[in-house]
């Protein structure tokens, strides 16, 4: 395993073209329990009567409200989103011109906070709720604190969700792009989540290199496709693989090498 950490380390220190795809478990090591919250539907089940994927879905938005936003505020918004040194660390490479782009799943914008760039949300995020009337956008606290059903302070009519909710589809063009994305990666590195997990699985056909990193949780069937797989804490690997020094300083011509991949 060491050997394996340091050979992915070597892959990371010499490319400037890095893809990173993540996935739920980098926001699970916040103690977010993301949307739909897998880890507590039996206490779902009982609280509310209906299971979390019935709650999160947009059938059910549509007929009642009331409680898909109770959820959202008591389960989905259950602390405030803080990025971790996974986040911090991926906006590191940001810094040296090693990663154009982001790709994940969650809707927290943890990698955003981190101060990441060019990160593509495919679920939308909840930090962009959205009143249908004026367009006006309302972040997580506004959300989390409003009583009732969260409504536009100045229509005065129910916010829309800036998330996708089942039974949606994520939006074609984002998808196409995430495609070319992954075809013209040097790297391809796979954080907080299986092969088969959807975000990976959706998109690491596309990769055509030969350096498909996995670092995850643990180990998970079909993983074997990745080329390079490390496994435990992600917030102790992510930093050693990368290199990440939270004390460094980085001026901002790094980040224009970064632009320049991604044109």
């Amino acid at each position: 395993m060491e050997k394996i950490a340091e050979r992915i380390k070597e892959i990371i220190d010499k490319s400037r073209n890095i893809v990173v795809l993540s996935g739920l478990n980098t926001m699970r090591e916040t103690g977010l329990n993301g949307v739909r919250a897998e880890h507590l539907a039996y206490e779902t089940e009982e609280k509310y009567g209906y299971s979390n994927d019935e709650i999160v879905s947009s059938a059910f938005y549509a007929r009642r409200s009331d409680i898909f936003y109770d959820y959202i505020k008591n389960v989905t918004i259950n602390k405030e989103a803080v990025p971790t040194v996974v986040h911090k660390a991926v906006r590191q490479l940001q810094q040296k011109g090693k990663v154009p782009h982001i790709i994940t799943r969650t809707v927290y914008e943890l990698y955003q906070k981190a101060g990441c760039e060019h990160v593509l949300d495919m679920h939308g995020s909840i930090e962009k709720n959205i009143c249908p009337a004026c367009g006006k956008l309302f972040d997580m606290k506004y959300i989390k604190e409003s009583k009732g059903e969260p409504v536009c302070d100045k229509c005065r009519i129910p916010i829309r969700p800036g998330f996708i909710l089942l039974g949606e589809r994520v939006d074609n063009g984002k998808v196409s792009e995430v495609c070319d994305i992954v075809e013209s990666a040097d790297v391809l590195l796979v954080l907080g989540s299986a092969v088969r997990d959807p975000i990976c699985q959706h998109f690491e056909r596309y990769y055509k290199g030969n350096k498909f990193i996995l670092v995850n949780t643990e180990e998970k069937l079909g993983d074997t496709r990745a080329d390079y797989r490390l496994y435990g804490c992600l917030s102790e690997i992510v930093p050693y693989i990368t290199g990440y020094d939270p004390d460094a300083v980085f001026p901002e011509k790094a980040e224009e090498k970064m632009a320049q991949v991604k044109k």
